[in-house]
C-alpha cells in the first residue's frame, strides 16, 4: 500500500509539472533541429570496393616482390598516407585538404577474397565520389612506383653481379692460360676448358713431351682452375637469366592485374551525417530528462521550504 501511495505521489508530481516537461522537451528538440539543419555541415559518403591480389598472375622471379607490395593491408595503409594523398588531390586541382578521418579503409576478414572496402566523406556527393576516385588512382600509382623502384634496384644488383662474375672468370682463365703457356702445353686445352668438352687434338712431339711431364701438382692446379671456371660460368648464366627476367618484367610491368576495382565509387544520394532523426530523438530524451529533473527539484524545494 505504501509503495502504491509513493508511486501515485510521483505520478502526481510529474502530472503537475507536465507543462514544464513539455516546454523543456520542445525547446531541446528545437535546438537539436536547428543544429542539425542549420549549424552542422552535411557530409556525403562515397563507397567503393577494391580487390588486391598478387597471385592472379605469375611474375616469375618478381613474384616475391609483387606479393610483398600488392596486399590488402598495404593498400589500406598507402591510401591513408596523408602527404601523398594530399599531393594527389593538389595535382588534380582539388583545393580541399586531405583528412584521414574522412576515409575508412576496411580489409575484409576473409583472406581468400583480398577485398578492401573504402568509404570517403566530403561536403557534396560529387566531391566525395571524385576525391575517392583520385585517391584510389594515386594509391595504385604509388604501389606501382614502389614495385618499379624495387625491380630497378634488383636489376642493378644482378647487373653488377654479372659484371663481377665476368671479371672473376677472366682472372681465372688468365691464370689457366699462363700455366698452359709457361709449361708449353697445347693451347687447345684452353678451348677445351672454356667449352667444357673433351676434344681430340693433334700435338707435336714437344707438346707431347710437355704433357707427359705434367706432375700431379700441376694437374691439380689445372683441374681446380677448370672447375672454378665452370662454377663461375654457371653462376654467371643464372645471374644473367635473372637479370634478363627482371629487365623484361620491368619493361612490361603494370599494376592493373593485381588491383581490380570491384565496385566503382558511388554517387551518394542522401547525406550520411548529421543523422537528423537521431538528433531529434536525442533532443527528445534530453528534454524529458531535464524536465523531470526540474519538476522534482521544484517539488523538493517547495517541500523543504514548507517544513522550515
Amino acid at each position: 500500500m505504501e509503495e502504491t501511495i509513493e508511486l501515485r505521489k510521483l505520478l502526481e508530481i510529474v502530472w503537475k509539472g507536465k507543462a514544464f516537461i513539455a516546454i523543456a522537451t520542445i525547446v531541446c528538440m528545437l535546438l537539436a533541429g536547428i543544429v542539425s539543419w542549420y549549424v552542422l555541415e552535411e557530409k556525403y559518403e562515397s563507397k567503393a570496393i577494391v580487390q588486391v591480389a598478387s597471385a592472379v598472375q605469375d611474375t616469375g622471379i618478381m613474384s616475391n616482390y609483387v606479393a610483398t607490395e600488392f596486399t590488402p593491408a598495404i593498400y589500406a595503409q598507402r591510401i591513408k598516407n596523408k602527404p601523398i594523398m594530399q599531393q594527389a588531390l593538389k595535382d588534380e586541382g582539388v583545393e580541399a585538404k586531405y583528412n584521414e578521418k574522412n576515409l575508412v579503409a576496411t580489409v575484409n576478414a576473409d583472406p581468400t577474397k583480398n577485398l578492401v572496402e573504402l568509404k570517403f566523406t566530403s561536403s557534396s556527393p560529387k566531391k566525395a565520389q571524385q576525391q575517392l576516385q583520385i585517391l584510389m588512382e594515386a594509391t595504385k600509382q604509388k604501389m606501382n612506383e614502389s614495385v618499379q623502384s624495387t625491380l630497378q634496384n634488383l636489376e642493378s644488383t644482378y647487373k653488377m653481379e654479372a659484371e663481377a662474375l665476368t671479371k672473376e672468370i677472366e682472372v681465372i682463365i688468365e691464370q689457366y692460360n699462363k700455366i698452359i703457356r709457361d709449361n708449353n702445353l697445347p693451347k687447345l686445352l684452353i678451348l677445351q676448358t672454356i667449352l667444357n668438352t673433351e676434344m681430340v687434338i693433334n700435338i707435336s712431339e714437344e707438346q707431347a713431351a710437355s704433357l707427359s711431364s705434367v706432375n700431379g701438382n700441376l694437374q691439380n692446379k689445372l683441374l681446380q682452375l677448370q672447375s672454378q671456371v665452370q662454377t663461375k660460368s654457371e653462376e654467371y648464366r643464372k645471374t644473367l637469366a635473372n637479370y634478363q627476367s627482371v629487365k623484361t618484367g620491368l619493361d612490361s610491368f603494370k599494376p592493373d592485374p593485381f588491383i581490380r576495382v570491384i565496385a566503382e565509387p558511388t554517387l551518394p544520394e542522401d547525406a550520411s551525417s548529421p543523422n537528423k532523426l537521431l538528433n531529434l530523438v536525442i533532443g527528445l530524451v534530453i528534454g524529458v530528462m531535464l524536465g523531470l529533473c526540474a519538476v522534482f527539484f521544484r517539488h523538493y524545494w517547495r517541500n523543504s521550504t514548507v517544513v522550515k
